[in-house]
């Protein structure tokens, strides 16, 4: 009896501290569904690279090389945000190759970049809904598309993806530039998350 009691509390631990899987159910911005109109102002044929990022408080300033960072977008609500560290992902052939790399490995269940998710848009409002693995919670990132940018506003974990006023806010701008890539050349068309 004993043993099996201690099999028992070891299985416990060790289940109670393996990560959580999330799938497509646990995200509240999935909607099997979506399609994204033809009118949105969201584009789908390309990347949204970081330019700058604004506060209140320090004015303008332009990222540095640990935040080279890019959106790539889907027709069907997926979302994935790349972050490339060496920034080493200059010309459309890098972005196209690092999609299609990061696509591949994901659809061979070697790797998830933790930045994949799913977005919701009101008007020219966007909520991006991501896993935060270590803490076991989403996060919601709040902002606005407009003129070929997507300027995030907030960054939180509250909110629950609703389009409430009090997350865009005016204190904190990051913008992204929209660069088209060549579709064709991209394996990505429909996500595997």
């Amino acid at each position: 009896m004993k043993n099996k009691l201690t099999i028992m509390i070891l299985l416990f631990g060790l289940f109670s501290c393996a990560q959580k899987l999330y799938v497509k159910d646990d995200y509240t911005l999935y909607d099997k569904n979506f399609l994204l109109p033809a009118t949105s102002l969201l584009q789908t044929n390309g990347v949204y690279v970081l330019e700058s990022i604004w506060t209140d408080e320090n004015g303008e300033r332009k990222p540095n090389e640990k935040e080279h960072m890019f959106y790539k977008f889907y027709k069907t609500g997926q979302v994935n945000l790349t972050v490339d560290l060496d920034n080493t992902i200059k010309t459309e052939q890098d972005f196209i190759e690092r999609i299609n790399q990061d696509f591949q490995q994901y659809k061979e269940g070697k790797k998830h970049t933790l930045f994949e998710g799913y977005y919701k848009l009101k008007d020219n409002k966007i909520v991006i809904q991501r896993k935060v693995v270590p803490r076991k919670q989403f996060n919601y990132r709040y902002g606005y598309v407009q003129d070929d940018k997507l300027i995030i506003v907030t960054s939180t974990h509250l909110g629950k993806g609703e389009f409430d006023e009090k997350h865009f806010t005016n204190f904190y701008k990051e913008t992204y530039q929209f660069k088209p890539l060549s579709t064709a050349k991209l394996e990505s068309q429909n996500p595997y998350w």
